[in-house]
């Protein structure tokens, strides 16, 4: 019996994902429409096709397509178990070369059970846009392919210790300018982008409680080497120990 029901799930919820019920939500107009205000010259100081700035509960992201000559831009996301998703995005920008700047109204967004689509106004030009990310990791789909890309982290979030951190894929530059870590790769060919990062006063926490442990755990062993020698010297002393 319940391994019926356990099927009758499966089912329901393998239904439920291929009608797109289960996605990560539809971005609507007003979601598009937001208001943002976008650094354009962030590409060209950090010399990237490709500039993004972790703010911590969202990013924004700036892409310079004049580099790539893209007029369609696909976003989606993966997860293990649902497969590909849209990702949320907001707030979006076309920024012409003579300086004007279009909202969503002047952009084409479509969206699909795997993607949302951008058809941008121009060839030329920056697009922008800000999305979602977690407290401790970040995401970015890659919709320029072999180009650079540049990630700014939160203030005192770093990603080089591993376990706690990682960052993919690999080949970047990092450095570190006013408390946040920037990673720069000259090319991405990658779908995504990802950096799971850490508070930087939190590995100093984590590792002051491993040493507490440490010494804790050594003191339980000179207690008990200390309790085994006691009770050795006590059955020597009742002549309880009997030599062959």
């Amino acid at each position: 019996m319940r391994r019926r029901w356990l099927l009758v799930t499966l089912a329901v919820l393998a239904l439920a994902a291929g009608a797109g019920c289960l996605g990560t939500g539809t971005v609507s107009d007003q979601q598009l429409q937001r208001n943002a205000t976008y650094d354009w010259n962030a590409t060209a100081a950090e010399n990237a096709t490709v500039h993004v700035n972790a703010t911590g509960d969202e990013y924004q992201a700036v892409l310079n397509v004049s580099a790539s000559n893209e007029t369609e831009l696909r976003f989606s996301q993966s997860s293990t178990f649902m497969g590909d998703s849209p990702v949320p995005i907001a707030a979006v920008q076309f920024r012409y070369p003579n300086g004007t700047v279009v909202n969503a109204s002047a952009i084409g967004v479509s969206e699909d059970r795997d993607a949302v689509t951008v058809t941008l106004p121009g060839q030329r030009g920056q697009f922008a846009y800000t999305a979602p990310m977690g407290s401790r990791s970040l995401s970015v789909p890659a919709v320029l392919s072999d180009v650079s890309y540049e990630v700014v982290l939160p203030p005192g979030m770093r990603a080089n210790v591993p376990i706690v951190g990682s960052v993919s894929p690999g080949g970047y530059e990092r450095t570190v300018v006013d408390n946040r870590v920037h990673y720069h790769w000259d090319s991405v060919s990658a779908n995504t982008v990802d950096v799971q990062f850490y508070l930087q006063r939190d590995i100093y926490i984590f590792a002051g409680l491993l040493a507490l442990a440490a010494l804790v755990a050594l003191g339980g062993v000179v207690y008990f080497r200390i309790q085994i020698r006691r009770l050795e010297r006590e059955r020597e002393e009742s002549g309880l120990d009997v030599h062959e």
